[in-house]
């Protein structure tokens, strides 16, 4: 089925609830955004054919994100998701899972390249759904292909590419970066002065 590309036209084929689409529930979405929440999770699993089971979504902040991501993970510091899959045995196409999304992370994030938040935290919702699906981004070319799905479905929800626009931005930094410390190391302006014109 193709989509016109739009929110409102991405959203009726992304929310279908049907005997074919997973059960998807979020708790804590910031104001607005829960909608939003489920049809993107529900794009997601559907992009990679998990079409029955049930998902619930939770929104955390920093503080808490911080203590789960040290209780699961051995980490204390806040993350972006926690995916955790409750599946007894793996079966394809069916998905028993949680994420905890944090909004604080995604707020940062988004401050930090000029994003929208809101894109910034259903990308969060993508990439937990993605991991349950059995995608893995420890792997740089699994990583790739992960990445342009989730922004592909994003962009199928009518929120662009989150994740390719948070690395340009990332890229352009760095760029700037380097440049401006081409410049510092080319010919210092002290001895500018003392050089002889031919």
């Amino acid at each position: 089925m193709k989509s016109s590309g739009s929110k409102a036209g991405a959203r009726r084929i992304a929310t279908r609830a049907d005997s074919r689409s997973p059960e998807v529930s979020v708790t804590a979405a910031p104001r607005g955004l829960k909608q939003a929440m489920i049809d993107a999770a529900r794009a997601a699993l559907l992009a990679r054919r998990y079409h029955r089971g049930r998902l619930h979504v939770a929104v955390i902040g920093a503080a808490e994100m911080r203590r789960q991501h040290a209780r699961w993970m051995d980490d204390d510091t806040p993350t972006d998701v926690l995916t955790f899959d409750l599946r007894d045995e793996p079966e394809r196409g069916l998905v028993d899972g949680e994420l905890l999304v944090c909004s604080t992370v995604a707020r940062e994030r988004a401050r930090g390249y000029g994003g929208d938040w809101r894109a910034e935290l259903l990308l969060y919702v993508v990439h937990g759904c993605m991991h349950l699906c059995g995608l893995d981004d420890h792997d740089p070319v699994e990583a790739a292909r992960m990445h342009r799905l989730e922004d592909r479905v994003l962009k199928q929800l009518g929120w662009g590419e989150v994740y390719a626009a948070e690395r340009r931005a990332e890229r352009s930094r760095v760029g700037l970066t380097r440049r401006a410390e081409g410049r510092k190391k080319s010919t210092p302006p002290s001895n500018r002065k003392n050089r002889k014109k031919k």
